[in-house]
């Protein structure tokens, strides 16, 4: 035999069923919105953080800027340099070549002027005997 219940109960154990979901649920929104406060305020601190990183590398890359410009003068003062290296070794390679054909041309009259010598001796000698 079952006992008949009470058509009030029900509806009053479903009333008091939503208002315990919703009291977790308020207490449940009221952790995440703690929740959620404490992460922003860690996600404002590395952002912070970042900001100060930021900086120190635009300082980076302005020290690396001055250095390139410093760079950059030096490569211009090279060039100069090698354009000057590169007029003396035009100016002494024509020196040079000069010089060698003067040398080449003494040096072959000098063997010229030897072989007439040495024509000359061998003549005699050949004559004498």
């Amino acid at each position: 035999m079952t006992t008949p219940r009470d058509p009030g109960t029900e509806a009053r154990i479903d009333e008091l069923i939503k208002k315990v979901d919703d009291l977790a649920l308020v207490e449940l929104k009221v952790e995440m919105t703690a929740g959620f406060k404490r992460l922003d305020e860690r996600f404002e601190k590395v952002d912070e953080r970042f900001d100060r990183v930021d900086e120190r590398f635009d300082r980076v890359d302005e020290r690396f800027d001055r250095v390139d410009e410093r760079f950059e003068k030096v490569d211009e003062r090279f060039e100069k340099v090698d354009e000057r290296f590169d007029r003396v070794d035009e100016k002494y390679d024509r020196k040079f070549d000069r010089l060698a054909f003067l040398l080449l041309t003494g040096a072959i009259v000098m063997i010229t002027a030897l072989l007439g010598v040495i024509a000359t001796l061998a003549a005699t000698l050949i004559h004498v005997f």
